[in-house]
C-alpha cells in the first residue's frame, strides 16, 4: 500500500485521479480542491485540511467522537462505565430517515468512543442513533453535520441532548446521563417481557456476555432484574422523530 502525506501549507487542486491501493493523508494547513465533475479517489482518504470545489472525493473517512454512558454499565461512586460496544447509525435528518452508515466501536470507561465512517457527507445533517445489546435506542436531540470530516457529541451532559429528552440522571455528582438500560430483546421498550426474561436468566445462573446482563458484570443476577423492572415500570420506551 502506498501512502501519500501533504504536510506543508499548500493548496492542490484536481481534475481526476485515483490512487489504487493507497492512503491520501491531508494534514492540517493543506487545502485541497477538487473541481466540479472530477474526482480523488483512494482505499482510504484522511481529511484534517480543508476540502472546496464541487467534485468529489472516494474513500474519505469520517470521524465521529461521541460521548454517551449506558445506565446500567455506570457507576456514580467510580464515575466510570464498564466498557462496552456499541453500535451508531447515521440516519437521514428527514423522514422516513434512512440510515446512511453505520458501524461498531467501543464506549471506554470514560464514555468515548471514536466511530469511522464511509458515506456521510460534510455539512449535511444526519440523526446520530445509538444502539446497544440491553439498552433502549436513543436519537441525538437533532441532527448533527460533519466539518473538515469530524463530528464531535456529547449525550451524558444534560438528558435534552437526546430525542425526547429520552435519558435518566445517573449521577447527581457530577451531573451525568445514560441511555435506559433494560431492553434486553431489543424491540424498542422496556416491559414485562424483558423482565421475564432477565428473571429466567437469573434463575439458571446464567453468565457471560449476555443480553440480560445489565450492569455489565457478566452475570444475570437479582440486580439485573432491579434495574430492568424499575425501567418497566416506568414504562420506558424508545421516542424517535
Amino acid at each position: 500500500m502506498k501512502t501519500f502525506t501533504f504536510i506543508i501549507a499548500l493548496s492542490i487542486t484536481f481534475t481526476s485521479v485515483t490512487f489504487c491501493q493507497s492512503v491520501l493523508n491531508y494534514q492540517t494547513g493543506t487545502s485541497l480542491e477538487v473541481q466540479t465533475g472530477a474526482s480523488v479517489c483512494a482505499d482510504n482518504v484522511i481529511m484534517n485540511g480543508t476540502f472546496t470545489g464541487g467534485g468529489t472525493i472516494c474513500g474519505l473517512f469520517l470521524t465521529l467522537n461521541l460521548t454517551a454512558f449506558i445506565e446500567g454499565f455506570y457507576n456514580p461512586s467510580s464515575n466510570i462505565m464498564v466498557s462496552d460496544t456499541v453500535k451508531v447509525y447515521l440516519q437521514n435528518a428527514t423522514a422516513p430517515y434512512a440510515v446512511i452508515d453505520s458501524t461498531k466501536s467501543t464506549l471506554n470507561s470514560s464514555g468515548s468512543g471514536t466511530f469511522t465512517f464511509s458515506y456521510p457527507v460534510n455539512g449535511v445533517n444526519y440523526f446520530i442513533v445509538i444502539r446497544h445489546r440491553n439498552s433502549i435506542e436513543t436519537w441525538s436531540k437533532n441532527p448533527q453535520q460533519f466539518s473538515a470530516s469530524v463530528l464531535s457529541y456529547n449525550f451524558t451532559t444534560a438528558n435534552t441532548q437526546a430525542y425526547g429528552n429520552n435519558m435518566p440522571n445517573i449521577d447527581a455528582s457530577p451531573v451525568r446521563f445514560g441511555i435506559y438500560s433494560g431492553d434486553a430483546n431489543h424491540n424498542g421498550i422496556v416491559d414485562l417481557t424483558d423482565v421475564v426474561n432477565v428473571s429466567n436468566a437469573a434463575s439458571t445462573f446464567t453468565n457471560g456476555y449476555v443480553s440480560s446482563d445489565m450492569n455489565g458484570d457478566n452475570i444475570t443476577d437479582l440486580s439485573d432484574i432491579v434495574i430492568t423492572s424499575n425501567n418497566a415500570s416506568a414504562f420506558v420506551a424508545k421516542i424517535v422523530p
